[in-house]
């Protein structure tokens, strides 16, 4: 019985670990499909900046799991597309304003499935909720910036 609590405790820590660097990959691929096509300088810093600390997000998760002797899930080759498409569409007219709606709703997506997920998470390892509170942190603060470019 113990074993089995063992593995359940670490599938979780699994499974929220891969939230984590599936929350930071989405955030790299919208990045991806829309920064060559921003004109503000200062947006295009911004999204730059938000770009490095995704990567961060990615290696931090990727460190943990390893730990766990797991490796990252990546995002599934649907999910890439449909971020692709709609920040595609989003960006069609070159306007910043809408690229700038579209990585806010994109940081508010994220915000919402660390939270929902934070809340259900027992095991309460200190390195991974330390990491989704630092995500977290950053999602809001990432979203907020944006705000006076609409």
């Amino acid at each position: 019985m113990g074993e089995f609590f063992m593995k359940e405790k670490n599938n979780d820590n699994i499974k929220f670990l891969n939230l984590i660097y599936q929350n930071a990959q989405m955030g790299l691929i919208g990045i991806d499909a829309v920064l060559d096509k921003v004109e503000n300088e200062k947006v295009a810093k911004l999204i730059k900046e938000q770009r490095e600390e995704y990567e961060v997000f990615c290696e931090d998760a990727k460190k943990i799991l390893l730990k766990y002797g797991a490796s990252e899930e990546e995002v599934s080759a649907i999910q890439k597309l449909s971020s692709k498409i709609m920040a595609e569409l989003m960006s069609m007219n070159k306007e910043d304003k809408n690229i700038v709606k579209l990585m806010m709703e994109g940081n508010e997506k994220g915000v919402i499935a660390i939270k929902e997920k934070l809340s259900m998470y027992k095991d309460k390892d200190p390195e991974i909720v330390s990491l989704a509170e630092k995500l977290l942190e950053t999602e809001e603060h990432n979203r907020n910036e944006f705000k006076e470019f609409l």
